[in-house]
Parts: structure tokens; C-alpha cells; sequence
């Protein structure tokens, strides 16, 4: 699997939000006060989005062009390094600020009587930063003529097969409960105030839904109790016009030429008049409401007792519907998952007749994570082979190095992340910072996401907390975060694969690895217990781009920290925006060496738990 088909939407969202902080009034009045050269900035803010216009063409030519590949790598460098200037300049200003109004608190007073007062250099000195950056990013302006890179390819929409009603799962396994919770929906015959029911089914990418709509649509007892039966499959792609005349030929089962809505519509409500009837609409991503109430209107004229079935990933989506409770699909049990996994392995044949590939096959559905997609597409995978060094392969392979035209998990599970706005993609992936089945709070990502600079402020005239409380929301609602227990979140294990593998090469959690590769790492944060911190973070010594350093407690336990580390290393990591240093029990307060080290810093208190 290549980082073609991923990786470069975060770097388009990080441009997208650079570029709107350089226009923003704030920062260009920055520039103003203090004397900086604004066509520098102007001209950085053109040069982006040359460079971001040929984003989607080097993410086609990436995956056969190596030179393009690593063009891709050095630009997502860049741009954090201009991140980083810009940080740099805001710090600046923000110490101007403090100093001018006499800020009385004592750690502030504390932090900047130490830091030199001999900074009249210091914007001439950023000007000069921002012209070599403006030269950098010259050069990858020039080398995408070079690599023949242009504006002009647009971006391919889905390459998923539209979903169909007929079924072609072998046995759907661990939905019986789902299945009947919904069967008793469908068929009762109270009618809601406008005559039509919608029961949803809501859901992660690859998780089931579809399959569920299925199962319940062929059922027999279904069949015989409406008398007009239709599928569509909606997709990111919405188009009424489309999905109306989906529904129109199935009910007519004769073929349409009109192209006109309102015809459409009018026709449709006269074919389903005084008629029970079930709809599905499959995979439905819209959340106009206006649109969703355009589209049911030829629905009201049916029988009452007249159903619509809704798969999304959604939250936002179902909500609209409001008058059925929401069907909440969760992930299937190891075992389900197991069981889907071997039916696709070894078909009609009894999966205890290969005793020595029944152990290392469920292990290889614990991968799935309660994913049927993954199940089977695994299970695809290892059809008809029966080596033992074969599966073994499989387990110990990443699922997102499958080949790409052999699986389906990394794109089903992508689109959601392709279809959020810019500021929310860098969010989702900075949750994989945190290892799998880990529990984290709401309020402290918000924190995090604050301190990582993630948030816009005054957005919409919003506080910054409440922006980022809002962006958590939204992505609870599209399924990409899952609540655990009464206030802890998690994020399901393919997901936290997926924010991994985007962000490789900027994110690294340590856990129970050696030290890697740490150059120009961005963010780190590693669980483990008792270690010789100050040998173990050496490599740090050499990275100057480090923003995050946070160390996690799986089981609420304190560790010990060297003063060797807090002041010989951490002084050199002058990008901090993130240190927690919350489960060392030998650190009380944060040393002066540490805090005048930093341009641009958040400290985590080592009381706060995280």
C-alpha cells in the first residue's frame, strides 16, 4: 500500500490552513507593527498555493515516480518549517504583549526576565528567515516543471463499486440481534406524522452496514409485507436527480428518460400513492437538511406503515430523520470475526479440517478489529492457500501494505478522513499519537489540540475551546472517534493505523521499540515503564523540530525522570509546544533551563494526567 493515496490530503489541509493564517488581518497587521516585510509574506502565500495546485497530480505520479515521491516527503518539511517561523514571530510578538502590560504572574515574569532583552535583530533576522524559505520552496516550484507537475488534473472522485440489494455474503455473521431489533421497526405499521418511517443505520467505514440493509431487504417475511421494494445507493457523490430516478425505475421496473426533478418527483409520488413501500438508501453522506426534506417529499404519499432505510457514517446525517431511534452498528466479536474470515478462506470446506491454520487464522482476525470488510478481504486473501508460512505472512504484515487492488479496508476506511475539512484532518490524525484501546478524555484533546496550534482562533466568533470541543464532535459523529464507557473516547485500531500511516515520519510512539530514526521527527510520545530516560531519548539530541513530547501511563503509574534529561536535553528542544512531564514523580516544577529554552511552548502540569 502507498502513501500516495493518503498522505498528501494532510499536506493539502496543512497548506490550506498556513495559507489562511498568512491572509488572516491579525497576522498581516503583525507584520505591519513590527516592521516586517508583508510582499515576503504575500509572495510566501502565492508560492503555497503554486505548489498545492499540482498536490493532486503528484499524488497520482508518486506511486511509479520515485523522484516525485520524494519531492512529496521534502515538501511536507518545508511546510511545517514555515509553520514553525511563523510560530516563531507570533511568539515574539507575544512576549512584546506580556512585557508591555506588566503581566504579574510569577512564572511568566519568571520566564522572560530570563530570556535577553537584546532582541532589535530579531524581525530583521525573520525577514531573512522568510526569504530563505521563499528560495526553498522557489526550488520546489522549479523542480515540479522539472518532475511535470501540473494544475490540471482533478481530483478522482470514489473508485468503489456502487452497492447493489442483492446479496452475495456467504453468511452474515453477529448481526442476529441488530437484525431483529430492526426487524420489529420495519414492521410495525404506526405511522409517524409524516407517514413515513426512517430507521438508520449508522456506523464506521466497513463495519457492516450495508450488509445489515441487505440482509433485512431480501428477508422473506419483508417481501411479503411491502408491496413496493427499492434500493439506492447514494454515495459521497449526492445527486436527487439520480437517486429519484433509481427509485422511480425499480418501483415502475421500466426505464426513465426524464432528467427534470420536479418530474421526477411528481411521478414518483404518483407511482407510490396509498402504496406501502421500503426504501434503502445506501450509504448517504449528505447533511443539507434542506436537501434530505427535497428528497423524501414524493415519499409522504405512500401507505402509512411505509419505511426508509438509511446507512451513513454519519451521526449528522441520521439526526436529521429523528422520528425512528438511531441503530448504532458496533464492530463484531473476534470470534464472528473469525468465523467471517475462514468461510471466505476455505469456502464450503470446514475450517477444523486445517487444525494447524485455525490458531494463526484467529489471530489474524484479531487484526480485523471487529471489521467484516476486513474479514473479508483477509479472508479473500488466504482463499484456497493453505501454507502455513503464507498466513503466517499475513499476520505479521500491516494491513495497509496489502496491494491496492486487492483490498478494500484502507479506502473505505479513507474516504471518511478525505471527506473532512481541512483543520479536522490534522486533528484525527494527531489522535493516533495515542496507542490502540487507549482512553482519552474529551478535554484533554482539546488541550492538546490548542497547544499543537490545530485550532483556528475566533472562528466564526467562536473561543478556541469551543472550536475544538465542536471539531471532537464532529469527528464522534462521523464515526471516526468511539465513546468508552461514561467519558473516555477511543479510536478503533484500523483507524489509529490509518492517522499512523499518514503522519509516518512526523508521529513516532516509542511504546516498547528501540529509538528510530528522530532527525525531523514532529511529535513523540511513548508508554513504558521503568527506562533510563536520558539514554533513551539521546537521538533527540540532534532533532531542532520536535513539537510534542508526551510520555503516557497505561495503568496510572509514576515514573522516574533524570535531571540529566530535564537539563541537558530537553533545553536543546526549542519547538516544544507539548511537554508533559505529568507521570515523573521526581519533577515538581518545570527548571529555568527548560522554560527560557522555549519559542513556543505549552507545559502540561506533572500533576495533569493525560
Amino acid at each position: 500500500m502507498d502513501a500516495a493515496l493518503i498522505g498528501e490530503a494532510f499536506l493539502s489541509a496543512s497548506i490550506q490552513v498556513l495559507c489562511d493564517r498568512i491572509v488572516s488581518t491579525d497576522f498581516r497587521d503583525l507584520f505591519r507593527q513590527k516592521k516586517l516585510d508583508e510582499r515576503l509574506l504575500l509572495k510566501l502565500n502565492m508560492t503555497l498555493l503554486t505548489l498545492s495546485a499540482v498536490l493532486d497530480d503528484a499524488e497520482e505520479k508518486q506511486i511509479s515516480n520515485l523522484a516525485v515521491r520524494k519531492w512529496l516527503d521534502e515538501l511536507k518539511h518545508a511546510v511545517l518549517d514555515a509553520e514553525d517561523l511563523l510560530d516563531e514571530i507570533d511568539t515574539e510578538a507575544l512576549r512584546c504583549k506580556v512585557e508591555g502590560e506588566g503581566q504579574t504572574d510569577k512564572l511568566t515574569n519568571k520566564v522572560w526576565n530570563l530570556i535577553s532583552p537584546s532582541r532589535s535583530n530579531f524581525y530583521r533576522s525573520m525577514n531573512v528567515e522568510i526569504e530563505g524559505l521563499l528560495q526553498r520552496l522557489d526550488d520546489f516550484v522549479q523542480q515540479k516543471v522539472a518532475l511535470g507537475l501540473t494544475g490540471d488534473v482533478a481530483r478522482k472522485g470514489s473508485q468503489r463499486t456502487p452497492t447493489t440489494s442483492l446479496i452475495h455474503e456467504p453468511c452474515v455473521f453477529g448481526r442476529d440481534e441488530d437484525k431483529e431489533n430492526l426487524s420489529k421497526v420495519l414492521f410495525l405499521d404506526d405511522a409517524s406524522e409524516d407517514d413515513v418511517s426512517i430507521i438508520t443505520i449508522v456506523g464506521m467505514g466497513g463495519v457492516g452496514k450495508t450488509t445489515l440493509a441487505r440482509a433485512l431487504y431480501n428477508d422473506d417475511k419483508v417481501k411479503e409485507h411491502f408491496t413496493l421494494k427499492s434500493w439506492a445507493c447514494v454515495s459521497e457523490d449526492y445527486d436527487a436527480i439520480r437517486v429519484t430516478k433509481t427509485l422511480l425505475e425499480s418501483v415502475t421496473s421500466k426505464p426513465c428518460k426524464m432528467t427534470d426533478l420536479n418530474m421526477l418527483q411528481v411521478e414518483l409520488r404518483e407511482q407510490l400513492k396509498g402504496k406501502k413501500f421500503l426504501f434503502v438508501l445506501d450509504d448517504l453522506w449528505n447533511e443539507k437538511y434542506i436537501d434530505w426534506k427535497c428528497l423524501q417529499t414524493p415519499f409522504t404519499s405512500g401507505a402509512s406503515g411505509s419505511k426508509v432505510i438509511v446507512t451513513t457514517r454519519s451521526e449528522n446525517v441520521a439526526s436529521l430523520m429523528k422520528n425512528v431511534p438511531i441503530q448504532h452498528l458496533k464492530p463484531l466479536s473476534h470470534e464472528d470475526c473469525w468465523m467471517l474470515l475462514s468461510k471466505h478462506a476455505f469456502g464450503n470446506e470446514n475450517h477444523n479440517a486445517h487444525p494447524t491454520l485455525e490458531d494463526i487464522g484467529k489471530k489474524i482476525a484479531r487484526k480485523c478489529n471487529g471489521l467484516p470488510l476486513a474479514a473479508e478481504t483477509l479472508g479473500g486473501l488466504l482463499r484456497g492457500q493453505r501454507d502455513f508460512e503464507e498466513w503466517n505472512k499475513l499476520l505479521n504484515s500491516s494491513l495497509w501494505e496489502l496491494p491496492y487492488d486487492k483490498s478494500d479496508i484502507l479506502p473505505a476506511l479513507r474516504l471518511s478522513y478525505h471527506y473532512l475539512p481541512a483543520p479536522l484532518k490534522r486533528c484525527f490524525v494527531y489522535c493516533s499519537i495515542f496507542p490502540k484501546d487507549y482512553e482519552f478524555k474529551k478535554e484533554d484533546m482539546v488541550l492538546l489540540w490548542m497547544a499543537e496550534s490545530l485550532i483556528p482562533q475566533g472562528f466564526n466568533g467562536k473561543r478556541m475551546e469551543e472550536t475544538a470541543r465542536s471539531y471532537f464532535d464532529e469527528l464522534v459523529s462521523r464515526s471516526l472517534l468511539q465513546k468508552s464507557g461514561k467519558h473516555g473516547f477511543t479510536m478503533h485500531d484500523l483507524l489509529n493505523d490509518l492517522g499512523q500511516f499518514m503522519s509516518r515520519g512526523f508521529f513516532l510512539r516509542l511504546e516498547e521499540r528501540e529509538s528510530q530514526e528522530v532527525k525531523r521527527l514532529r511529535h513523540l510520545s511513548y508508554a513504558r515503564g521503568e527506562i533510563d530516560a536520558a539514554k533513551k531519548f539521546e537521538p533527540l539530541d540532534g532533532d531542532k523540530c520536535l513539537r510534542t513530547f508526551l510520555p503516557i501511563s497505561i495503568y496510572g503509574l509514576f515514573f522516574h525522570i533524570s535531571k540529566k534529561f530535564l537539563q541537558d536535553l530537553l533545553p536543546s528542544l526549542k519547538r516544544l509546544r507539548v511537554l508533559s512531564l505529568s507521570h515523573y514523580k521526581n519533577v515538581a516544577e518545570l527548571p529555568d533551563s527548560v522554560a527560557i529554552s522555549f519559542t513556543c511552548a505549552t507545559w502540561i502540569s506533572p500533576r495533569r494526567q493525560l
